[in-house]
């Protein structure tokens, strides 16, 4: 699979469905993303393309985001995946498998729980849920933030981002979904190995 060429596709199609600001977005997400995957020996080109395609469906009117997400494998009834916050991860994934041909179950799943995380997610998924988090045009990341969180392995990385998420989000009164909640006591409550 030509992940380069994908990527190619999937930015042309960000131009034409999403406003300028949200594309600017989705491409510093896919830059930070590419970044992380590189410096931690995985291929660039699929954190790119995760990158770009995280928030393709993020300004689709809601009947078509959730009908879209509900084909997503997994989801169930009552999952925070189904809220309409988070919609657009699990619409984007099938777009990615129904209109560009992804076949890498990885990616897609990097896509669609790039709001919420998940435990142990693989190394793509954890690359692209900081990347979102950490994108540098986002008006409320700290440069300084940004560069300790990238500078830190994987996993300690991920506990500053989820918990830096969920102190902002519950500052503003958002609710944190249950996934985010279930990933970030994962993280905490690590039973070091004997």
């Amino acid at each position: 699979m030509d992940f380069t060429e994908i990527a190619g596709r999937v930015e042309e199609r960000l131009d034409l469905v999403l406003s300028p600001a949200r594309a600017a977005h989705s491409r510093g997400v896919a830059g930070l993303a590419a970044e992380l995957c590189r410096r931690h020996g995985l291929e660039a080109s699929r954190g790119r393309l995760a990158g770009l395609a995280h928030d393709m469906c993020k300004e689709m009117p809601k009947r078509e985001l959730r009908f879209l997400a509900a084909e997503y494998p997994g989801i169930v009834a009552g999952s925070a995946l189904l809220a309409d916050k988070i919609l657009h991860g699990p619409a984007a994934a099938v777009l990615l498998r129904r209109d560009y041909g992804v076949d890498d179950p990885e990616l897609l799943e990097a896509v669609a729980l790039h709001t919420v995380g998940k435990p142990g997610m693989s190394g793509l998924c954890l690359f692209v849920y900081c990347a979102d988090k950490l994108e540098p045009g986002r008006g409320h990341v700290d440069p300084a933030f940004l560069e300790r969180c990238i500078g830190l392995p994987p996993s300690e990385m991920l506990l500053m981002v989820v918990a830096d998420t969920i102190d902002w989000l519950a500052m503003r009164g958002h609710d944190i979904a249950p996934e985010t909640r279930l990933l970030y006591d994962s993280l905490v409550n690590v039973v070091p190995a004997p």
